[in-house]
């Protein structure tokens, strides 16, 4: 039998999706197989024509926080507190919310205190 999570087999699914919809959820299908092969670079794209195209909810909330991750992974911090701060935004589920909460606090760490003016 067949790997259906191969790469080259999420990327047929993209090229082959009929309809919107199913492009966005190929899209956002192919964005986390590269994230959980450690290619967040490669994920953001995908993450993004997914969001682009339309992702319904629960989908766009989970793809807005595993974008904010990635972005933040790749040295985008604004980028991915604005992503994550989205996706709070749109979902009651406790497990997404405690993740986000702990990525938003990660990122404000790593950002450091916010300038002062005198």
């Amino acid at each position: 039998m067949r790997n259906r999570r191969s790469l080259s087999a999420l990327s047929a699914a993209v090229d082959q999706a009929g309809t919107r919809h199913d492009r966005a959820v190929a899209h956002y299908n192919l964005a986390l197989f590269h994230d959980n092969n450690g290619r967040e670079a490669e994920a953001i794209p995908h993450y993004e024509q997914a969001l682009a195209l339309g992702l319904s909810l629960p989908l766009r909330a989970e793809a807005l926080a595993w974008l904010a991750s990635s972005l933040y992974k790749t040295g985008r911090p604004s980028a991915a507190l604005e992503r994550a701060q989205e996706a709070l935004a749109l979902t009651d589920d406790a497990d997404l919310r405690g993740f986000l909460l702990r990525l938003t606090r990660r990122i404000a760490r790593a950002s450091g205190p916010p300038a002062t003016s005198w």
